[in-house]
């Protein structure tokens, strides 16, 4: 099985002295039943026989600490096999682009990184009981053919048919597990659409009918069915299994003593048999668990070849210094064309020519669907073109430098994340306080102990605590994709009229997306789109 080979190469040198820790409790297990049968038929007149006491005590505390050293340090090799892998996948997504973070998708990183690393964390001690009961089992059908070839072989073809069935079995659950495991997914990504519109839900009573009735309820029941088939199907061979050990059972106690002569015998075979009936229930127990886990592993093999396959070339540790911005920025024959999951080619921008003055306010407009935030994605170079170039200066951005060109802006996305804390940043800013005041919020928004105190806020002032974090930073390009969208008029005039003229001044390059042509005075150029091309582009005097 796949996680067993994992935990063990995962304990690299310490693979030999946990695979010796999790047999020998097996194998003193089958010692002490072996001394259990022996009791049984030792004469008690004798008084108690100190040997057998002092090795059943010594079977016993060996196979505690066996067990104690097996389970610690499965604990210890899957706490270090899950810390390393939430770390690798960090630093993979840390360097992805964009476009290829929006094809792997989020819901299937936190899915990795949560449930899958749960599964394997959960599974782990189930791997040592399995070994355990396992040697067990083997030790004990050795013991039997100690005490009599016919039991042993009559004990190895009900465990050979058993297992032939319960593979089987196993193997179409297996399948099922994983098939429903997969369509769990996709019921997690309807689910998210429910939470994440809300308010859109909640306005379009179709919209809400149609993703609960067709997407939510039916991939719910869907996976239910695969589940409960799943189940049936180790339940199945469970039920197979047992009924071969109590037919075992039957034949150790009603033909094999007519061919055994020594009368003690039987007894002993049986009491063997009744014991190994509790390994071998929970051995069937463990199975699902590690088939899951199984499972999990692929996931997280196939997740971190397609982070790996999708990685940036050269770009680690490349944007570590503070960039500057001379001239321009310098957009040659730019293109780009979305690629849809069916490989068919969809919405493309470009070829797009475009010099952006340092120093000046450019705004780019145009109506909904023309490719501003395309070209937003292309200037950034969140989005590496398909085609022409785009200029730093006299620099030709390419994937050795585009984290370092990366390091010129500060972005308020449309869709933008507020977060908590000014990562990267001293938190001792000295101008903070005050760029809290100059955004009004400073009755509900302090920086302390290296936080925000709240980030509940309406959209209007989560848009303006955005604005707070992105001159906090101090980087000479700031974009703004709609940021005065959500305020009231007094802002929205404080935006155009004192803000953008004041960064101006300031020697800082602006790129705003607007739709409001009442403003467009306020920019020094204003680039219109339409159907992903840069129509024409207005002067201060034009517009």
């Amino acid at each position: 099985m796949k996680f067993i080979k994992l935990l063990f190469a995962e304990a690299k040198r310490g693979h030999v002295p946990l695979l010796l820790a999790s047999t020998l409790p097996g194998v003193m297990m089958s010692g002490v039943i072996a001394l259990v049968t022996t009791v049984a038929n030792y004469d008690q007149s004798k008084g108690p026989n100190i040997y057998l006491m002092g090795f059943f005590i010594i079977a016993s505390v060996a196979l505690l600490l066996a067990m104690n050293y097996a389970l610690n340090a499965t604990t210890v090799v899957i706490s270090n096999f899950i810390l390393q892998k939430r770390l690798n996948i960090a630093r993979a997504v840390r360097s992805l682009d964009l476009e290829a973070y929006e094809n792997i998708g989020p819901i299937r990183v936190d899915y990795a990184i949560g449930r899958d690393l749960q599964t394997i964390e959960e599974a782990a001690p189930t791997v040592i009981v399995l070994i355990y009961f396992v040697t067990q089992l083997l030790s004990s059908a050795l013991y039997i053919g100690y005490l009599s070839l016919i039991a042993f072989a009559i004990t190895l073809l009900f465990l050979s048919v058993a297992t032939f069935f319960y593979r089987s079995s196993y193997a179409y659950a297996e399948a099922l597990s994983k098939e429903a495991t997969e369509l769990e997914s996709a019921f997690r990504s309807s689910f998210d659409h429910l939470l994440r519109g809300f308010r859109e839900i909640k306005m379009n009573a179709r919209r809400d009918t149609d993703l609960f009735d067709n997407y939510i309820v039916q991939r719910a029941l869907a996976v239910q069915d695969l589940r409960v088939s799943s189940g049936r199907g180790f339940n199945r061979g469970q039920t197979l299994s047992d009924a071969f050990f109590y037919g075992l059972l039957g034949c150790m106690v009603f033909l094999t003593p007519y061919y055994i002569s020594d009368t003690s015998t039987p007894a002993k075979i049986i009491l063997v048999i009744v014991f190994s009936g509790g390994a071998i229930a929970s051995l069937i127990q463990a199975l699902p668990a590690v088939s899951r886990a199984d499972l999990a592993v692929d996931r997280l093999d196939a997740l971190e070849g397609e982070l790996d396959q999708a990685k940036r070339a050269a770009e680690a540790g490349a944007g570590g210094n503070k960039a500057e911005l001379v001239h321009g920025i310098t957009l040659s024959g730019v293109s780009y064309r979305y690629k849809n999951g069916d490989g068919q080619q969809g919405f493309a921008v470009g070829p797009c020519d475009l010099f952006i003055k340092a120093g000046e306010v450019t705004f780019i407009a145009g109506g909904n669907g023309s490719g501003k935030s395309t070209l937003i994605n292309l200037i950034t170079q969140l989005y590496a073109q398909d085609a022409g170039e785009v200029r730093w200066d006299a620099t030709t951005v390419a994937d050795d430098n585009a984290a370092a060109y990366r390091q010129l802006f500060s972005v308020i996305f449309s869709d933008f994340h507020l977060f908590d804390r000014l990562y990267g940043l001293d938190a001792a800013h000295d101008d903070l306080a005050d760029l809290i005041r100059e955004m009004d919020l400073s009755e509900k928004v302090h920086y302390k102990q290296g936080r925000f105190s709240t980030t509940d806020l309406s959209s209007g002032q989560r848009k303006r605590l955005a604005m707070v974090s992105a001159l906090a930073e101090g980087r000479p390009v700031l974009i703004f994709d709609e940021w005065a969208a959500d305020q009231d008029p007094q802002f929205r005039r404080y935006y155009y009229e004192k803000l953008l003229p004041r960064l101006k001044a300031a020697g800082k390059t602006i790129i705003a997306v607007s739709h409001d042509d009442r403003w467009f005075k306020a920019a020094d150029k204003v680039i219109w789109m339409e159907e992903g091309k840069v129509q024409r582009v207005l002067t201060a005097t034009d517009a």
